[in-house]
């Protein structure tokens, strides 16, 4: 938890490592983690068969490494749930969920994606997600301890992967667990995230060190002329969870200012990897849907997902899911439930009395998250005659251990709040109009306190943080409603818009939304970001003309928040939200292979008419 003296580290550690000069090329060292002792191997339970490193071939003859359990001996045939990660494990020993599982007599197998571990082949980030699962499941139905049916479940990668192939309609894949699993969906609702690579046509810098540190794509393989057998009894030999490539994340405090942005992973001498690829690619390629789903894909088995406000998986996910679960109950099925928290990537289930994410505490946020895993499985894997009744179509937290439950993600009213010209948020009557200037200089961008993405520095973390002594830059441009007389529930996507003109090509307007506490506190709950040369959309980018006023309409922000009595609610405005988003450079250039770069003179217009608002999604 950030304390007041982090918080002040903090500030010091932007103010010199925002500036260029003082960024030096920093030298990182392979670390070699210390190998697991054996007694911290996973142990089957008792009458559970472990077969470690089975080769499953795939069509084109590439073997990946599988572990099989098996209750009962696997003498009869059960249903399995199956888990393709490109991670060492994806449910550890301890896990309430493998042992739920298991209990109830599902076979699990857990399999390495294709070129990684011990697994054949080259990596890349959900390559063969559909070839490989759809050949993994047709393996699994031929076993004689398969009864042919046949769950999915993972979060993060492990989930992104079974988007695509459950939109493939596989005849064994009856049910699916998808958690955190944005980076599976290209395009969705109001989204072109493209994998929650980007928003706004701005990338979302906050990747580069997990491109760095776990998924890097030079693994060490065995002779391909080994047999099945010979590479099963080497395998159990090795252990590759040792070979992790680690860098300090105080690396990227300079790293990350480095220009051009596309030699960031050489300056840090990175191992190989697919970010410059996915740089180029751009915002718009055609090649991000040839892994992922969109809107017009539908996954029509049952599916029980889950996202967390505070991870940028979550807007497109619920875009996704709540077209898809239209259109299944178009379709006659009613079989898509989501639940909506209020915590980081994958921290479901680690829920307690008084969770916390970053430094605002969000009271009990409990819930059953394993036994719903187990009885959305059971429902649809061991069918009765007489189900419980479905969850609502969305769960999600709001707060001091409240839940709320509908099965809308339109909200029941649209507050529209207006940006005044005295810094004021207000339903009507916002004052003369007015025009705010600010400059925004790439060299000195705001920096990222909180947020749904953090690691590129050890001064970068996800989650929500005081943001009212960052409010204090001048180019933080905010408005502040009056104290609130009742609570407000906020559910679902809230829209932004902007009056704003700027002397430069092309820059960027940053929005966030804060709830202020009574003692001054303000706490992010949201952001959101619009690269203007994408204005008129991502495939049609056009230059600003200097001092022209454009109304434009960022990207919504999901929201899943109640906002007490006596609180406040302020929307911050800028042009930066660093290193969350990659800086604008304001030239008009292409940001990811240009080391020029310009200060900007950028307005935002604001009170009467000016078309400055924020329209939040009440319940």
């Amino acid at each position: 938890m950030l304390g007041e003296t982090m918080r002040i580290t903090y500030v010091l550690i932007v103010i010199t490592c925002l500036s260029l000069a003082n960024c030096q090329p920093t030298t990182n060292e392979v670390v070699e983690q210390i190998p697991a002792a054996t007694s911290k191997e996973f142990t089957a339970p008792a009458n559970v068969r472990f077969e470690r490193n089975v080769q499953v071939a795939m069509r084109d003859g590439i073997r990946l490494t599988t572990d099989l359990l098996l209750p009962n001996d696997g003498q009869a045939p059960m249903a399995t749930i199956l888990i393709r990660t490109p991670y060492h494990a994806e449910l550890s020993n301890k896990s309430t969920v493998l042992a739920g599982l298991l209990e109830a007599g599902y076979a699990v197998v857990h399999q390495h994606e294709r070129g990684r571990y011990f697994s054949e082949g080259e990596f890349t980030m959900l390559a063969n997600a559909v070839e490989d699962g759809w050949d993994t499941m047709d393996w699994i139905t031929n076993q004689s301890w398969s009864n042919g049916s046949i769950g999915t479940y993972g979060c993060s990668s492990s989930a992104e992967n079974q988007l695509k192939l459950a939109a493939s309609n596989h005849p064994a894949h009856k049910v699916m667990v998808a958690m955190s699993a944005g980076v599976g969906i290209a395009e969705a609702g109001p989204f072109r995230e493209q994998g929650n690579f980007w928003l706004g046509g701005v990338w979302q810098q906050g990747w580069f060190d997990y491109f760095y540190s776990s998924m890097f794509q030079d693994w060490p393989q065995f002779s391909a002329d080994l047999s099945d057998q010979e590479r099963q009894r080497l395998i159990n030999s090795f252990d590759l969870k040792n070979q992790r490539w680690g860098v300090d994340l105080a690396a990227y405090n300079c790293s990350r200012m480095h220009l051009p942005m596309n030699q960031i992973m050489t300056q840090m001498d990175a191992p190989k990897n697919e970010l410059n690829g996915y740089l180029a690619a751009g915002p718009a390629g055609p090649s991000w849907e040839e892994q992922r789903v969109s809107e017009g894909e539908m996954i029509s088995i049952p599916g029980y997902w889950s996202e967390a406000i505070y991870d940028i998986s979550s807007r497109s996910t619920l875009a996704y899911f709540d077209w898809n679960r239209q259109a299944n109950q178009a379709a006659g099925r009613t079989n898509q439930v989501m639940r909506v928290t209020q915590g980081g990537h994958c921290s479901f289930g680690r829920e307690t009395e008084t969770t916390m994410i970053g430094d605002l505490e969000l009271g009990d946020a409990r819930f059953a998250h394993a036994t719903n895993v187990l009885d959305w499985f059971d429902r649809w894997l061991k069918p009765t005659e007489s189900p419980s009744p479905l969850p609502p179509a969305f769960q999600a937290y709001m707060g001091s251990g409240d839940w709320l439950a509908t099965d809308s993600l339109q909200a029941e009213q649209i507050q529209t709040w207006e940006l005044g010209a005295l810094g004021t948020l207000v339903r009507e009557n916002p004052g003369r109009a007015k025009t705010i200037t600010y400059i925004y200089d790439p060299a000195n961008p705001a920096p990222s306190l909180g947020g749904g993405i953090g690691g590129t520095g050890d001064d970068h973390h996800d989650g929500a943080f005081d943001q009212s002594k960052l409010e204090q830059r001048d180019d933080v441009i905010v408005f502040t409603s009056e104290a609130l007389d009742t609570p407000m529930d906020l559910f679902g996507h809230a829209q932004i818009g902007l009056a704003v003109s700027s002397d430069r090509p092309d820059t960027d307007f940053t929005v966030k939304l804060v709830d202020v506490f009574p003692d001054g506190r303000a706490f992010n709950i949201g952001d959101t970001i619009l690269r203007m040369r994408y204005r008129d959309g991502l495939d049609n980018p056009t230059p600003m003309v200097s001092g022209e006023v454009y109304k434009i309409e960022l990207s919504p922000i999901l929201l899943s928040r109640r906002i007490e009595a006596g609180h406040h609610i302020r929307v911050e405005v800028s042009s930066s939200n660093f290193p969350s988003y990659a800086r604008n450079l304001n030239t008009g250039l292409d940001p990811y292979q240009s080391t020029q770069s310009e200060i900007a003179n950028n307005s935002i217009h604001v009170g009467a008419d000016a078309g400055s608002f924020i329209r939040l999604p009440v319940r």
